[in-house]
C-alpha cells in the first residue's frame, strides 16, 4: 500500500515537473525567451544648467536646486525650459522626470522688458461700424479699435445714449446693448449727427460683438426732412422692451412740421416713437405716427380745476422747450402692465397697452401697436380712442384717475445739484414688503448721474407723482458733458451702462458706452460709482517711486460744450494727500504708437483710472507732463503726434529692478522724479528713472503683485 502510494506520488511529481519545464521552454523553436526580472539599477537623468549652479546626474524623481548666478549689474528674473518660464524662485528646486536644460534669464539696466497689459475694460462699444459699413466679425477680440491707430479709423465706431434688454432663452441670458449711432466729425460742433441706431449682444458682458443697424433715421415716416428728402439725423436715445410677445422700440427724433405730413401743425419738436420686431436685433418697422406728441405735454397755466368732474375747464398752454419730450424709458409689471417715461427738465409718465391695428394703416406689417391707456374711467383704464390724451401739469390725490400723462415729481426732494435733466431709466429690485422702484437719470449741467425711487407694496404703486430722492450715483465724466444710464440685472448681478467720451477723439458728440457693477446697501440705496476705464474686466496698477505714488489732480471737467482738451497736472506725493485713492491708479495698456518694426510688447500707454480717456502724455520741450485726451482731429498730425507723447517703451530699471519709462517720441528722454515732481527728460540718474509698477491680480480684486519682469 505504502509502495503504491510512493509510486503515485513520483508520478506525480514528474508530471508537474514536466508541465513546468513545457511552460519556461515553451512548445516551439519560435517562441519568445521569457522576460529577465526587473533591473536593479536606478534610472538618471541629466540637468543642464544655464547661468547658475547645481545640475548634474539625478536619479528620477529626485529633488534638484538650481541657483543663478546673478552678473553684476543686473537681477534675475525667472528660470526657463525650450523659452517657457517655469519658476521665478532662486533657488529653484524640482524633482527631476527627464533630461532637461534650464535657464537662467538676467535683465540689466535699459533692457527692454514687457509689461502685463490690461485687457478688455471699458469701453465695450466702440467698433463694428465705421463709415456706415458693418463688418460682422469685428469683436472685442480684436481690439485695435482701443489702439487708435489711423488704419482703424473707419472702424471707430462711437455710440451715445444706452440701452440694455436682456434676453434668456435656454438657460443662456443674452444682454442686448442699443446706442444712437454718433458719427460728429467737427470737433467744435454743438448738434448730434445721429443717422441710425446699432445694437451689440454679450453673453458675458465683457466680449460683445455687433448685431448691426436695427433702424435708421430715414425709416421714420415723420421725421424732419421727410418732406425735403432730406431727413434730420438725429436718432436720438432709445430702449428696446418685450411685451406681450413683441420688441418693442421706444425711442425720440425731431418730427417733420411741414403742412401736409404726420406732425405738421402738432410740433416741429421732439416726439416719443415707436417701432416693433419680432427679434431684438430688428430691423425695426416703424409706426407711421408717434406714441407722444410733443405738444401733448404742454404747460397748462392760470388753469381753473373743476373737482366735480376732475377737469381743467380754462387755462392757457405754454409750449416747453421743442426737447421736452425725449428719452424714453419702459417697465413691464408682474401684472403684465407697460409703462413709459421720458422728459427733458420735465419728467412724464404714462401707462400704454398692445391693441390690435391695421398693418395697412399704422405703416408697418405688424397687427398689433402700443397706444396710452386711458386713466379717467378707472384705475385699470380703457384704450385712449382720442387723438390727444388729457394731460395735467400738476398732480392731486387721485392722479390715477384724472390724467393718462402725468408729470412725476423728481424735483421736492432733490438736492440742488442732483436734480432730474434728462435721460429716466426705469428699474426695480423686490423688497421684504414689495418693491422699490428707482428712476435713475441724468441730474444737472454738466451731467452727473443720480436717482430717485418709490416703494409700494403692490404693483399698482408705480403710477405714483412724488418720487423721494435717493442719491448722486456718479460725478460728470471727464470726456463727455452729458451721461446717460441704463440699468439692469445679469448673472444674479446688477450693472449699469453709462457713456463718455473716452474713445480716441472722443467727445460730448463722439460718446461710448461704458459699463460698472451697481452695489446696493442693505437699506435699498446705491453706491457710489466712480467712472472708471477697467470696467468688469481690466486691471489697475500702482506706479511708485521709494513708495511713493504718481497720481494727478481730481476734478470735474469745467467745459460746458462739447470740446474736452482736458489737461491735469500729475503729482508725487504720499497717497493719502490725494483727493480720492482712485487718484493714484492707473491702467496700462497696448501702446498708442509703436516704431516701425519695434516689439509691440515692450511699448505701453497710461490711462488714469477713474478720468477714463485721459492718458499720461509728455512734453519734451518743456519737461511737462499732464494727463489729456487723444487729439480731436481724427488722422491729423496732431493726432499722430500726440499719440507717441502717450507712449512708453517699457526697460529695466537701476540695476536691472524696477522699470524706466522711455519716450516713444525719443528715446534719450525718460519719466523721471526731478525735485519731487514728476517730468519727462534726457538729463537725470537711473534712479531718478527707475519705479515700481504693481498690478492687480484680477479685476477689482484688491491684490496687487509686482509687474516689471522681475521676481521680488
Amino acid at each position: 500500500m505504502k509502495k503504491k502510494m510512493f509510486t503515485r506520488l513520483t508520478a506525480l511529481c514528474f508530471a508537474l515537473v514536466m508541465a513546468l519545464s513545457f511552460v519556461l521552454v515553451g512548445c516551439g523553436k519560435d517562441d519568445p525567451a521569457p522576460t529577465p526580472p526587473p533591473s536593479s539599477e536606478a534610472v538618471t537623468y541629466t540637468v543642464t544648467v544655464v547661468g547658475g549652479t547645481g545640475g548634474g546626474e539625478f536619479e528620477e524623481g529626485e529633488n534638484c536646486t538650481l541657483t543663478a548666478t546673478v552678473p553684476d549689474g543686473k537681477v534675475f528674473v525667472r528660470w526657463t525650459v525650450d523659452g517657457q518660464q517655469v519658476s521665478t524662485d532662486n533657488p529653484y528646486t524640482f524633482a527631476v522626470t527627464k533630461d532637461v536644460t534650464v535657464t537662467a534669464e538676467f535683465l540689466g539696466e535699459g533692457d527692454a522688458v514687457s509689461l502685463q497689459k490690461s485687457v478688455g475694460g471699458n469701453p465695450i462699444g466702440g467698433f463694428g461700424i465705421g463709415d456706415s459699413t458693418y463688418d460682422d466679425s469685428w469683436t472685442t477680440g480684436s481690439e485695435p479699435w482701443q489702439k487708435g491707430d489711423a488704419e482703424y479709423a473707419d472702424v471707430i465706431t462711437y455710440g451715445g445714449d444706452p440701452a440694455v434688454m436682456v434676453v434668456e432663452k435656454d438657460g443662456v441670458e443674452t444682454a442686448y446693448l442699443y446706442v444712437g449711432h454718433d458719427i460728429t466729425e467737427d470737433a467744435v460742433t454743438s448738434t448730434y449727427t445721429m443717422p441710425e441706431w446699432i445694437c451689440y449682444s454679450s453673453i458675458d458682458l465683457v466680449n460683445w460683438t455687433t448685431e448691426g443697424i436695427i433702424m435708421d433715421i430715414e425709416d421714420i415716416p415723420w421725421a424732419r426732412g421727410q418732406a425735403t428728402g432730406s431727413v434730420e439725423p438725429s436718432a436720438w436715445a432709445s430702449q428696446v422692451i418685450e411685451y406681450k410677445g413683441y420688441y418693442w422700440f421706444l425711442f425720440c427724433s425731431w418730427s417733420e412740421n411741414t403742412v401736409g405730413f404726420t406732425t405738421a401743425g402738432n410740433n416741429g419738436h421732439m416726439c416719443i416713437g415707436l417701432a416693433v420686431s419680432d427679434d431684438p436685433t430688428g430691423p425695426f418697422e416703424c409706426y407711421d405716427e408717434p406714441l407722444v406728441y410733443s405738444n401733448w405735454t404742454n404747460r397748462t397755466t392760470d388753469y381753473v380745476f373743476d373737482e366735480a368732474t376732475n377737469t381743467v375747464t380754462s387755462g392757457v398752454d405754454a409750449a416747453d422747450a421743442g426737447w421736452n419730450d425725449i428719452d424714453p424709458t419702459a417697465w413691464v409689471t408682474d401684472n403684465d402692465e407697460m409703462y413709459v417715461a421720458w422728459g427733458n427738465s420735465n419728467s412724464f409718465m404714462c401707462q400704454v397697452a398692445m391693441v390690435d391695428s391695421d398693418p395697412a394703416e399704422n405703416g408697418t406689417g405688424y397687427s398689433v401697436e402700443l397706444e396710452i391707456v386711458d386713466q379717467s374711467a378707472s384705475t385699470d383704464g380703457n384704450i385712449v380712442t382720442t387723438d390727444e390724451p388729457t394731460f395735467y401739469w400738476f398732480g392731486y390725490n387721485n392722479i390715477e384717475q384724472v390724467a393718462d400723462i402725468m408729470r412725476i415729481d423728481l424735483y421736492t426732494k432733490n438736492t440742488a445739484d442732483n436734480t432730474f435733466t434728462e435721460a429716466p431709466y426705469l428699474y426695480r429690485r423686490e423688497t421684504d414688503t414689495g418693491y422699490r422702484y428707482y428712476m435713475f437719470y441724468a441730474a444737472g449741467w454738466r451731467e452727473a448721474l443720480a436717482y430717485s425711487y418709490i416703494d409700494v407694496t403692490d404693483e399698482d404703486g408705480l403710477w405714483e407723482d412724488e418720487w423721494n430722492y435717493g442719491n448722486r450715483l456718479m460725478d460728470p465724466t471727464a470726456t463727455s458733458n452729458t451721461n446717460h444710464p441704463a440699468v439692469f440685472d445679469f448673472g444674479g448681478s446688477t450693472y449699469m451702462i453709462y457713456h463718455n467720451g473716452s474713445l480716441p477723439y472722443g467727445l460730448g458728440y463722439r460718446r461710448v458706452a461704458c459699463i460698472a457693477e451697481l452695489e446696493f446697501s442693505d437699506n435699498g440705496f446705491v453706491d457710489f460709482v466712480h467712472e472708471n476705464s477697467t470696467g468688469i474686466s481690466g486691471v489697475n496698477s500702482k506706479i511708485t517711486q521709494n513708495d511713493v505714488p504718481i497720481g494727478h489732480l481730481y476734478t470735474v471737467n469745467p467745459h460746458s460744450d462739447a470740446y474736452y482738451p482736458l489737461a491735469l497736472p500729475t503729482f508725487y506725493k504720499p497717497a493719502n494727500m490725494f483727493e480720492n485713492e482712485e487718484d493714484a491708479l492707473w491702467e496700462i495698456e497696448a501702446a498708442k504708437y509703436v516704431p516701425e518694426n519695434a516689439d509691440a510688447d515692450n511699448y505701453i500707454s497710461i490711462q488714469a483710472y477713474n478720468m477714463a480717456g485721459l492718458y499720461l502724455c509728455y512734453d519734451i520741450a518743456t519737461g511737462k507732463v499732464v494727463i489729456t485726451q487723444d487729439s480731436h482731429v481724427l488722422g491729423s498730425a496732431e493726432a499722430l503726434a500726440q499719440q507717441k507723447n502717450m507712449s512708453f517703451k517699457t526697460v529695466a530699471g537701476e540695476n536691472g529692478a524696477g522699470v524706466m519709462f522711455q519716450c516713444a517720441a525719443d528715446e534719450d528722454y525718460y519719466l523721471a522724479i526731478v525735485g519731487g515732481e514728476l517730468v519727462v527728460t534726457d538729463s537725470v540718474t537711473a534712479e531718478q528713472c527707475t519705479f515700481r509698477v504693481q498690478t492687480e491680480t484680477s479685476n477689482r480684486s484688491g491684490q496687487y503683485r509686482y509687474n516689471e519682469g522681475v521676481a521680488v
